[in-house]
């Protein structure tokens, strides 16, 4: 299978892109710049101009591989317009085709989890201001069953490993040395290892039906103060992290994102067990973010 992956040259999608050539399929990679070209070939990808604000540009590529896999993002306030453009760019070009396109979304369309309960692909969505648009955007995904394509979305939880991902962030919000986490750090995170998840997305690839939503998630649910305790020993921190008090927090990074990171996210993950036969691997992740 010819994969058309953008995207590869981020921390999920390098993960995403070595299993997807260690399976045995082509790796065609989405590069914007002459950089990531030269390190997308390096590694021995095929490579692809592409742009997601020229949606036109990935389209072509789209229909003349064998199924796409979506990754990257923009990141800046383009970021809900550019997304939306380049998804209906891309399910357009694979209309019809039965060809697999996964979609890449995320734990944060989820408000805080019930007292007791955990989130699945079932419960109601509440997602964070800054991803307010994501949920129709899926629901656009899921709806390209019906027009031939046969679509999967994902939804990462915090993911780690390989000493990189979203927990390097209480190192990132450190003050004087102290790191610091958002709140009185008692909520919960539901991880899942950055090589558990490509894992996942091979599997999605090459099984998952069409119109399938499934949470990438495995484990008990942490408390974010342990988490942020182990991520920054590992991170070579001396000193402990900290409360931050939300109302400070978000004057620096603003509302949404301080909100969303006090929010209680135990996700369970059996659907993609359960469906796709995903088997993570037994993980200790205090332990491997202490290593």
């Amino acid at each position: 299978m010819r994969v058309l992956l953008s995207g590869a040259t981020g921390y999920i999608g390098r993960a995403v892109a070595e299993a997807v050539s260690a399976a045995g399929h082509v790796v065609v990679a989405v590069a914007r710049s002459a950089l990531a070209e030269t390190r997308l070939t390096d590694l021995g990808y095929e490579t692809v101009w592409g742009d997601l604000r020229r949606p036109e540009s990935l389209a072509g590529a789209a229909q003349a591989c064998d199924g796409v896999v979506h990754l990257a993002a923009t990141q800046d306030e383009d970021m809900a317009a550019s997304e939306q453009a380049a998804v209906s760019a891309l399910l357009g070009a694979l209309a019809e085709s039965g060809k697999p396109f996964v979609y890449t979304s995320g734990v944060w369309v989820y408000g805080s989890a019930p007292p007791g309960r955990l989130l699945d692909e079932d419960s109601a969505t509440d997602p964070v201001a800054i991803y307010a648009w994501r949920p129709a955007l899926e629901a656009d995904v899921l709806a390209a069953a019906g027009s031939g394509v046969r679509s999967i979305v994902i939804r990462p939880a915090m993911v780690y490993g390989r000493g990189g991902g979203p927990l390097t962030q209480f190192g990132e919000m450190a003050s004087d040395g102290t790191p610091r986490y958002v709140g009185n750090g008692t909520n919960h995170w539901t991880l899942v290892h950055v090589d558990d998840l490509a894992c996942l997305y091979l599997l999605a690839l090459e099984r998952a039906p069409a119109g399938t939503l499934v949470n990438a998630a495995i484990g008990e649910p942490i408390r974010v103060c342990d988490l942020a305790l182990a991520a920054t020993l590992g991170a070579g921190f001396t000193n402990p992290p900290a409360p931050w008090p939300q109302a400070d927090a978000a004057a620096v990074l603003g509302a949404d994102v301080a909100e969303a990171l006090t929010r209680d996210h135990r996700i369970s993950g059996d659907r993609a067990r359960t469906l796709l036969g995903w088997q993570p691997a037994a993980r200790s992740p205090l332990r491997e973010l202490q290593a």
